[in-house]
């Protein structure tokens, strides 16, 4: 199993800030594809409202990959469109039906642990308001969606 030459010289560039853990997703599906990601630095507060990025992304939002046809935004978009350029690695299934279930899973992960998991670790981190209640509730609702993935895997 190869990466197709095409794919293999095709230039993508992820923007994404350093750490950014929605940009992962786009770094695991290249690597188990084998295509390389170009990633230059990218500064919050700086790069994302520079007018060459708003030209890219009006909304400034990061990741952001740029492609030789234009550009992707949302992680799991840009997850699936890595995923899909080699076919043979099955990362978007091997059937239609097992390609609605990663997505079923992906959208899981996006609502149901990454949500849950930014309400309660950004209020440690500074980067929101703390909020007792919706503090507890994130650290509940993380724990029981954690225990849905974990019994599915076990499965």
């Amino acid at each position: 199993r190869t990466v197709s030459s095409n794919a293999k010289s095709m230039a993508l560039t992820l923007y994404a800030y350093a750490g950014d853990f929605r940009a992962f997703k786009a770094e695991i599906a290249a690597n188990y594809v084998g295509v390389s990601l170009n990633r230059p630095s990218f500064v919050q507060g700086t790069d994302d409202v520079a007018a060459e990025f708003a030209a890219k992304n009006p909304l400034g939002k990061v990741p952001l990959l740029e492609t030789s046809e234009g550009v992707i935004f949302e992680s799991n978009a840009i997850a699936r469109y890595i995923a899909g350029l080699r076919r043979d690695s099955e990362l978007l299934g091997a059937s239609y039906f097992e390609s609605g279930l990663v997505d079923s899973w992906l959208d899981f992960c996006s609502n149901e642990v990454e949500l849950p998991a930014v309400m309660w670790v950004y209020p440690v981190l500074g980067l929101s308001d703390y909020e007792e209640d919706s503090f507890k509730a994130a650290k509940n609702d993380l724990f029981a969606s954690l225990k849905v993935l974990e019994k599915h895997l076990l499965a």
